[in-house]
């Protein structure tokens, strides 16, 4: 049998570097990319879950030059911190019309759209907002689905549609903050076709894969591998050996990276433009959530409804890395954070008198030291002077299933 992605590239007339010329010209950083398109999905969450390849963000793959390189002395752009959900028609697959087509027919019946709605009362509506929609990976035959978190997050109701375009609803079987992961169950008898679950710890930087959301192949992306490392999201969040993909797709939340073999090898999650796939150059792309992250924690999830790596301090407090260090940006309502004298600009010297390197080691400082409910003891700078800073910590959960103090002045003031 032909390589599975060879006869995805023939279906789509996607070059996918299968010889050693066609691996080098992708070695060489081969791609083509509408740049300030980009960036403006970074900025903006809502565009790169709502623009489409065809508008404005063409990516291809190019043979023998590399066409776009971002030197690492360049302003880096932020990484996109929260995204709501694309609205797609999902795509109904096709027949096959030839018998080598069948690992990809195989493949979409494993890969689903899911929709939910969430209460504008929710504590995420604003960031994510209160209909999203996104891609799922069956995991067994009796319908569990592995998507990212944020789609699930303080659903009201949960819409799965398969690749033969059938509808059925879902019920939430566990959201986890820690892994960025969500799962779900099928109800109404539909039968499930589980996805090959892959290695994530196999895969090395270089390594070839694609991108396959729930929308199709259409919008499947051929992308190699950049670096496999610890990725620092805003919102006190890290995913340990996050896979960082390119060229990017538009098509990421929830979607599934598979390997040459159609096995699974992560969740999609986010898009950044600052892969650092050399010393030199960064590229756009997306970041993965392994699937040996969900694996390591499956039982949990299944049992608790989130994993024992959840159960840690949050203050509600954004931050990002900059050239002064870990930098104040902005704070969840009703947060710790928000309630204490933290401010806008304060840059995090210390934790419990441990200096701070970087935003991971900021996270992992207060995950290690404390539990929720304990006070963690900041020290920030703020303009010119050193401010010991204390902050009571909380459950996340306890945080987001609790009403919001806006929303109910808004219902006392109606």
């Amino acid at each position: 049998m032909r390589p599975f992605f060879c006869l995805l590239a023939n279906r789509r007339r996607h070059w996918f570097g299968m010889s050693d010329g066609t691996r080098t010209a992708i070695d060489g950083v081969s791609v083509v990319y509408t740049i300030g398109r980009v960036k403006q999905m970074v900025r903006n969450p809502g565009l790169a879950l709502k623009d489409k390849l065809s508008h404005g963000l063409a990516v291809c793959v190019v043979l023998g030059f590399a066409a776009f390189a971002v030197p690492n002395n360049a302003a880096a752009d932020p990484l996109v911190e929260k995204s709501e959900s694309h609205h797609k028609k999902p795509v109904v697959a096709e027949p096959a019309d030839s018998t080598e087509i069948s690992p990809l027919l195989s493949l979409m019946q494993s890969i689903v759209t899911v929709e939910t709605v969430i209460s504008p009362k929710a504590r995420t509506a604003k960031n994510f907002g209160v209909s999203r929609q996104g891609s799922g990976v069956v995991l067994d035959s009796q319908g569990l689905v592995v998507t990212a978190g944020y789609l699930i997050s303080e659903a009201e109701s949960v819409v799965v549609t398969f690749h033969d375009g059938s509808r059925h609803p879902a019920e939430l079987v566990a959201y986890d903050s820690a892994s960025g992961l969500g799962l779900i169950r099928v109800t109404g008898g539909h039968t499930t076709v589980p996805v090959n679950i892959g290695n994530s710890e196999k895969v090395a930087k270089g390594d070839l894969a694609m991108i396959i959301p729930a929308s199709g192949e259409s919008d499947a992306v051929a992308v190699k591998v950049g670096k496999i490392k610890k990725y620092s999201g805003g919102w006190e969040y890290i995913v340990d050996k996050a896979l960082h993909t390119y060229p990017p797709a538009t098509e990421f939340t929830g979607a599934a990276l598979v390997s040459d073999s159609a096995e699974l090898l992560g969740i999609g999650g986010l898009v950044t433009i600052d892969i650092d796939i050399d010393p030199k150059v960064r590229v756009p792309g997306n970041i993965f959530i392994p699937v040996n992250s969900l694996m390591s924690v499956i039982g949990q999830l299944l049992v608790d409804g989130r994993s024992q790596g959840s159960r840690r301090p949050w203050i509600g407090l954004h931050t990002k890395n900059t050239k002064r260090g870990v930098t104040v940006t902005s704070f969840e309502n009703d947060a710790p954070a928000k309630l204490s004298d933290l401010r806008s600009g304060d840059i995090i010297v210390a934790v419990s008198g441990k200096k701070v390197d970087s935003q991971i080691d900021f996270y992992e400082k207060i995950w290690k030291l404390y539990q929720p409910g304990e006070s963690v003891d900041l020290l920030v700078l703020r303009g010119d002077e050193y401010q010991p800073i204390s902050v009571t910590s909380i459950d996340y959960y306890d945080w987001l299933h609790a009403p919001s103090q806006s929303t109910q002045l808004t219902e006392l003031s109606e």
